[in-house]
């Protein structure tokens, strides 16, 4: 037991006590006075007696009343508590899972699990701060927000009110869900509660104690571990089984010999136990446009090796219609279940367009026989010696340019594809050369790769490198890469270790396929046919015409925001922290209303559908219990020692009245 306000509780008692047994010491003085019977006389003579100072008091019934009274008004002020829970420095950390699956309405009051953290949360600090009506507060507290990543929303303060309203307007996120940087977080502002003075030593070294609010569904727990003297407590909200399905995959696509026709695709995940049957709707700019003919069976989630789960999987593929124009879709699960934001998937897809394909190498004839068959607006075919004439920064007016056997050593912002060269491609540091290499693996899923079989494929000769960067591997030999995506910002550059000359591709059936996939992958990647969706937590990035002003972004809640123009024109705003669209709006230079484009953000990410809450968290060498809220809080106790003083007084009064009468 501990208590909030001790000092008040013994100067009242140092102030009210000692006169009450003054009172009881000394009596008034009595005058003579007359009296007509000798009964009286026993009376008059214990007030004479009462009446010597310092005298032996003798028992009282109304003295004890009237102290204890006393006292119980002195541990009132008092305030004893018997809850803490704070950690040993008298400093917690409130940290609130805003991720998606925090979104999840799987409570019978309807209230999303998010709602019940935040409840919990403030019941949490009601506790922490006793509850006590002259209470201050003694709990330095801190209130962190996380998801993808994390927030400070108000730092460490004893200030209850300013704790609790902090905790009231932390708002939802569809973001995935990481710990590592709240605890990070923690762990700085226990450092140093002063931001001028971060980076010093103040002298706290004590750990906070680390209060988590969550389902549990926390992806980097492995990668997580306690300090010495670190104390988390986790506190669950949602049910322990809650079933759900969700869209997350959508794709959508034009061949590259049918520019006009559009087909969508869509992946469905069932996170439940049991099989359902599930009907998927197509929408074409906000109008339905198509219906799964009968309901599509997703089957249930399967235990893997090692306790975990993998969900029930669906692959959809809408017949193809006719799209000649720009348009909005929309793929819409038309299921009921606790979670929103994974049932609509959105797409946004700018009008067909040929492209523009630019071709250097010194003979490329093998890859300019492949490009001149396809659909494309137009074909430039430039020497080294050519494009190096073109300068430093060329006009990008080209969606694709293919260099053969040779490469820049600066590639301007734009998307690429490099056979035969390290030239330039800083990120793949070439060590010595290879030979007679076969592929031992590949991304099949990725898109360049339909229709298209590495096992046949012998390489004569090509480099072998060390990946330093961004570098996505898409294919891989013995010797090291064979063909791999390399991103920077505003650009992009597909790879390909060797010469096609070099190879046995160049007369597969594989190759002529590789080709218009590749054209048709990095021509998506920059926006010509089909643009990528984002997920939350990414950002919103794209080149705007030189000049452009006034750059806002209107997200789906209603909401407006600036982002960051550079003079360039690339526009940057983010993270995105909601599904939807986002419409990017502009004043271009010389335009007489206000240019948009939208972008579409999808939660993607399965591990947020799987909405069973753990009843457990473990961390890489512990394992921390969940608690659930309790229904009710902390009971101050100093509004029952009141009532007890009330009860006393009407004891003493009584008898009081009893005596004289």
């Amino acid at each position: 037991m501990s208590w909030l306000t001790p000092l008040t509780g013994l100067l009242v008692a140092a102030a009210a006590v000692p006169p009450l047994l003054l009172l009881y010491f000394l009596k008034l003085r009595r005058g003579r006075r007359s009296i007509p019977s000798t009964m009286l006389w026993k009376r008059s003579v214990e007030d004479v007696r009462a009446n010597v100072p310092f005298q032996r008091i003798r028992y009282s019934v109304l003295l004890l009343l009237q102290v204890l009274i006393l006292l119980l008004l002195v541990l009132a002020l008092a305030q004893p508590q018997f809850e803490g829970g704070g950690s040993a420095s008298g400093r917690t950390v409130i940290a609130i899972d805003r991720s998606a699956s925090m979104n999840a309405l799987d409570d019978p009051s309807g209230r999303s699990r998010l709602d019940l953290a935040r409840e919990a949360a403030v019941d949490r600090v009601e506790s922490l701060h006793g509850g006590g009506l002259f209470s201050g507060g003694s709990e330095q507290i801190m209130v962190v927000a996380f998801s993808d990543g994390a927030e400070v929303i108000a730092p460490f303060t004893d200030s209850r009110q300013r704790v609790i309203d902090a905790i009231r307007g932390i708002g939802p996120t569809d973001s995935s869900t990481g710990l590592g940087e709240a605890i990070e977080l923690a762990r700085v502002f226990t450092t140093s509660t002063d931001p001028e003075s971060l980076g010093r030593d103040t002298g706290t070294e004590e750990a906070a104690s680390i209060e988590i609010f969550s389902d549990g569904r926390i992806f980097d727990l492995p990668d997580l571990a306690l300090r010495d003297g670190e104390q988390v407590r986790y506190h669950v909200v949602g049910s322990e089984r809650t079933p759900n399905a969700g869209i997350t995959r959508i794709a959508a696509e034009r061949p590259w010999n049918r520019p006009n026709t559009m087909q969508v695709f869509a992946v469905v995940d069932n996170h439940g136990t049991e099989p359902i049957e599930v009907d998927l709707e197509l929408r074409v700019d906000g109008a339905p446009r198509a219906v799964t003919p009968r309901p599509i069976t997703v089957p249930p989630r399967l235990v893997v090796e090692g306790g975990g789960s993998a969900p029930g999987r669906e692959e959809v593929a809408f017949v193809p219609f006719e799209q000649p124009r720009g348009a909005l879709i929309e793929v819409r699960l038309l299921h009921q279940d606790p979670l929103a934001a994974d049932n609509v998937a959105r797409l946004v897809v700018p009008p067909p367009r040929a492209l523009d394909v630019a071709l250097v190498g010194e003979d490329p004839f093998v890859l300019q026989s492949l490009l001149a068959g396809m659909p494309l607006r137009s074909l430039d075919v430039l020497s080294p010696a050519d494009w190096a004439g073109l300068g430093p920064d060329p006009d990008a007016s080209w969606d694709v340019v293919i260099f053969d056997g040779w490469s820049p050593e600066r590639f301007p912002p734009g998307r690429y594809m490099v056979f035969g060269s390290v030239e330039g491609v800083d990120e793949l540091v070439p060590f010595d050369d290879g030979e007679k290499v076969f592929v031992r693996s590949a991304r099949d899923d990725h898109p360049i790769f339909r229709f298209v079989n590495l096992d046949e494929l012998f390489i004569w000769t090509m480099p072998k490198v060390v990946v330093d960067g961004d570098v996505e591997v898409l294919a891989e030999s013995m010797e090291g890469p064979v063909i791999a995506l390399v991103e920077r910002p505003g650009t992009e550059i597909l790879w390909v270790a060797f010469d096609v000359l070099d190879s046995t591709w160049w007369h597969q059936r594989g190759f002529a396929n590789f080709i218009p996939n590749a054209v048709e992958f990095l021509a998506t990647s920059g926006g010509a046919l089909v643009q990528k969706a984002l997920a939350p937590g990414e950002a919103i990035s794209m080149a705007l015409p030189p000049g452009s002003r006034a750059v806002e972004v209107l997200a789906p809640d209603g909401s407006r925001s600036e982002g960051f123009l550079d003079p360039d024109g690339r526009f940057s705003w983010g993270p995105v922290l909601q599904t939807g669209i986002h419409t990017v709006s502009w004043d271009a230079p010389g335009a007489g209303e206000r240019s948009s484009r939208p972008v579409s953000v999808n939660m993607v990410d399965p591990r947020e559908g799987f909405l069973d809450a753990a009843p457990s968290i473990d961390l890489s060498v512990d394992t921390i219990t969940a608690t659930r809220r309790a229904r009710s809080t902390l009971v101050a106790v100093w509004p029952w020692l009141l009532l007890a003083v009330l009860v006393m007084l009407v004891l003493e009064w009584y008898v009081y009245h009893r005596r004289v009468g």
